[in-house]
């Protein structure tokens, strides 16, 4: 299913909440796109929400909510790689390398935020939107 502009939107404008540490802010906006999604690109964009909202939750002090979601997320992650018979798009890659390093680092007791703020800083942008399309 092909984006809408207003879609587009939404999604860029969760990814300047994400950089901005507004987790529970991203999670809304993708979710209102998310809503009407299918295949792929759901199950991507739920992974997305579900990255924001561990997030939200370490920052909130809930580490036994955050790994629930992160696992949650990585497991999609998994699913969706296997959905792709060629080349696995990047982003894809680099969302599951990020919540596989997150949950490591809250299992060592270390903050896991920095690793976010960096990912949403240097590998989101525009490419990200079209993960998932046909």
């Amino acid at each position: 299913m092909a984006l809408t502009a207003e879609d587009r939107a939404l999604l860029r404008q969760g990814i300047a909440l994400l950089r901005q540490g507004d987790y529970f802010g991203a999670h809304d906006a993708w979710e209102e796109v998310w809503r009407h999604l299918r295949g792929r690109q759901r199950l991507f964009w739920q992974a997305m929400i579900q990255l924001a909202v561990g997030a939200h939750h370490c920052q909130h002090g809930n580490l036994t909510g955050c790994r629930s979601v992160w696992h949650k997320a990585l497991a999609k992650c998994d699913a969706l790689g296997q959905q792709y018979a060629h080349e696995v798009p990047s982003p894809l890659l680099h969302l599951t390398a990020l919540l596989a390093d997150c949950l490591e680092a809250v299992a060592r007791g270390e903050d896991p935020l920095p690793r976010v703020q960096r990912f949403a800083a240097c590998e989101l942008d525009d490419a990200w939107l079209d993960v998932g399309e046909p």
